[in-house]
C-alpha cells in the first residue's frame, strides 16, 4: 500500500466526562465543553480513530489490517499495542485501579490489563498508590481518608509518573499527556460525581502493599515503561529522528512544527499529533520554537 510518511486523524475523537473542562478544546481551536479526554490514534473497540490517507478517510483498524508491517513495523500486533490521550481534569477523576492482564482474565474482560504512564502538562496535586501497607478496609473508608493513605505529589510542568496495573490513583486539577497499554479498564474505588464504583472488581486488581516514590516517579519529560517510551522535545530549528523500526506518535503541545521525509512535507499544528508509520525511517523536525512529545512502543 501507498502509505504516506505521515497520517493525521480524520476527526477528533472527544470523550466528555463529568470532570472535563474546556482545555482540549482550546488546545485543538474547536468548540466544546466539558471535554475530559482527547484519544490520539486509537485502535480502541470502543472509540477507534479514523485517519486520512492520500485524501480518503479510512479507519485505523482496517488500516493497520491493511498495512500492518508498513506501520507497525516489528511490533507483533494486529493493533497498535498503546493508547494515547490528553486529560482535561477540571475537578476529581475517581480513585481508581487498572487491572493486570491475569486479573482481567480471571474476572472475565475481554481486554487486557491496563499499565499507563502520565505526563503532566501544567501544575495539580496527583496520588499514586499506598504510602504504607492497607487492607481491605480500605474500601469502606471515605474518600479523605482514602486519600490520606496515599502518595500525593504536587506536580508540576512536565513532571512524569508510572502507573502499574494494580496501583490506586487519583488527580485533580490538573492536564495530563496519558500513555497505556490499549485498554480503557478502570475499577472505581470511589467516585465524586456519584457513578457506580466497582468494589468487587476493584479489590481483586489492588495492589495493597506500600508504593516506593521511586517505584512511580519518572524523569521530568521522559517516562518508560515496559511496553512504551515517550519523550518530551524542545525544538528551536531541525532535528533528524529516526522511527527504529516501529511507528512514532508525534503530539505538539506547544507550537507547531514542519515534519520532512523523501519528498513529504507535513505541518503538526500545536494540540494535534501525526503517526508516523515504521517505513517512514529517517525524518525531520523543523520550528522556530515548538515543545513535542514523541511516544513509541516497545
Amino acid at each position: 500500500m501507498d502509505l504516506p510518511r505521515f497520517i493525521f486523524q480524520a476527526e477528533e475523537n472527544l470523550v466528555e466526562k463529568p470532570w472535563g473542562g474546556r482545555w482540549i478544546a482550546m488546545l485543538k481551536s474547536l468548540e466544546g465543553d466539558r471535554i475530559g479526554e482527547s484519544w490520539e490514534f486509537s485502535t480502541h473497540p470502543s472509540r477507534p480513530s479514523y485517519v486520512m490517507v492520500r485524501g480518503k478517510k479510512i479507519s485505523l483498524v482496517d488500516l493497520i489490517q491493511i498495512a500492518r508491517k508498513e506501520i507497525l513495523g516489528n511490533i507483533d500486533s494486529g493493533t497498535l499495542p498503546i493508547l494515547v490521550k490528553f486529560l482535561d481534569v477540571e475537578g476529581k477523576i475517581s480513585i481508581q485501579v487498572h487491572p493486570t492482564s491475569e486479573i482481567a482474565r480471571m474476572l472475565g474482560e475481554r481486554e487486557v490489563g491496563k499499565n499507563e504512564a502520565w505526563i503532566i502538562l501544567n501544575g495539580g496535586s496527583v496520588y499514586i498508590g499506598f504510602k504504607e501497607n492497607v487492607g481491605k478496609n480500605i474500601f469502606e473508608m471515605p474518600p479523605a481518608e482514602i486519600l490520606g493513605k496515599m502518595n500525593r505529589f504536587e506536580a508540576k510542568y512536565l513532571d512524569s509518573f508510572r502507573i502499574p496495573a494494580g496501583t490506586i490513583h487519583f488527580a485533580e486539577n490538573t492536564k495530563i499527556l496519558e500513555i497505556s497499554t490499549n485498554s480503557n479498564l478502570t475499577y472505581r474505588i470511589y467516585d465524586f460525581e456519584g457513578r457506580k464504583t466497582q468494589a468487587e472488581k476493584a479489590i481483586k486488581a489492588l495492589k495493597m502493599q506500600r508504593t516506593r516514590i521511586e517505584e512511580v516517579r519518572g524523569e521530568r519529560g521522559k517516562i518508560s515503561m515496559e511496553e512504551f517510551e515517550a519523550e518530551i522535545l524542545h525544538l528551536e530549528g531541525c532535528l533528524d529522528l529516526s522511527t527504529m523500526g516501529v511507528f512514532n506518535i508525534l503530539i505538539s503541545l506547544e507550537g507547531s512544527a514542519i515534519l520532512r521525509s523523501e519528498g513529504e512535507v507535513s505541518e503538526l499544528k500545536r494540540g494535534y499529533s501525526c503517526l508516523i508509520p515504521a517505513i517512514t525511517g529517517i525524518y525531520t523536525i523543523e520550528s522556530d520554537k515548538a515543545v513535542i512529545g514523541k511516544i513509541y512502543a516497545k
